[in-house]
């Protein structure tokens, strides 16, 4: 009977559109190629360019796309304050761990840092110089010594760029190892399957899916996304969220008791 009240599958909820994923693997082949052409040099600098010019407009798309886009596309979404980062930060060496659907606050600075830096990186690529053959399609609109300024700043922002994005791999794959999430499949399909220990992290599910229809609701899980892995109840985790989440207890304790009910039932039939 108890096994029968606890979902024992993975629950699937969709997380990154086709605009994200597709934005986000462009630029990893973009960045490969980048970095291959600036190595290579010579005539493979006028690839550079081309990619370049690609990047920098993913970079807008994306900036864009994190204002008007899908929920987990947008920054409200995953820019927290320092308190949020602290305390998850906290939660990753003291359990419980915070478990977020989208970006968690480490995460959704990373992504700030790596946006910034590559909008930099290829905008000031456009006024760019090499001293012989290649130079930005907009390095004629300012001065020879203003060129070069930009173009030192261009080299060196390179080296953020790639350390920016080695602590990217580096953060993904501790997730994969060490915290045993996953968050490359996500990013290929779309879905972020969540092995559920209970109903209570439906419901949280379930509130996550209420806020796509009904932002202006006014308690603060869509801004927070949190789920809490380990034994901590959750009327406890609805009571962090002030007034709201005291009334919304005493729905759970109903919506709750209807679907066990309805679940006992289900599990009695032959």
């Amino acid at each position: 009977m108890p096994d029968a009240l606890v979902p024992a599958d993975p629950v699937a909820t969709r997380v990154w559109d086709w605009p994200v994923r597709i934005v986000h693997w462009a630029m990893v082949l973009l960045l490969i190629a980048l970095l291959t052409t600036a190595t290579i040099g010579g005539d493979a600098m006028a690839w550079h360019m081309r990619a370049g010019e690609t990047m920098l407009a993913l970079v807008l798309f994306r900036v864009v796309w994190g204002i008007v886009g899908s929920r987990y596309a947008r920054f409200v979404s995953f820019v927290r304050g320092p308190r949020a980062v602290i305390a998850y930060a906290r939660s990753m060496v003291r359990p419980p761990h915070e478990f977020h659907v989208g970006h968690n606050p480490l995460g959704g600075w990373m992504v700030i840092a790596l946006l910034l830096a590559l909008l930099f990186q290829t905008g000031t690529g456009l006024f760019t110089n090499d001293d012989v053959l290649t130079e930005g399609p907009l390095v004629r609109l300012i001065t020879k010594d203003l060129s070069d300024t930009i173009s030192s700043f261009h080299r060196r922002n390179a080296w953020i760029v790639v350390a920016l994005a080695t602590a990217h791999i580096g953060a993904v794959l501790f997730y994969l190892f060490a915290l045993k999430e996953n968050l490359i499949k996500p990013m290929l399909h779309g879905s972020h399957h969540l092995e559920l220990g209970g109903f209570h992290h439906q419901f949280v599910l379930e509130i996550f899916e209420f806020r796509r229809f009904f932002p202006d609701f006014g308690f603060g899980f869509g801004r927070r996304a949190l789920v809490r892995s380990g034994t901590k109840s959750f009327s406890r985790q609805l009571r962090q969220f002030g007034h709201v989440g005291r009334a919304l207890d005493r729905l759970v304790l109903v919506v709750r008791t209807l679907a066990l009910s309805h679940r006992a039932k289900h599990a009695e039939l032959p």
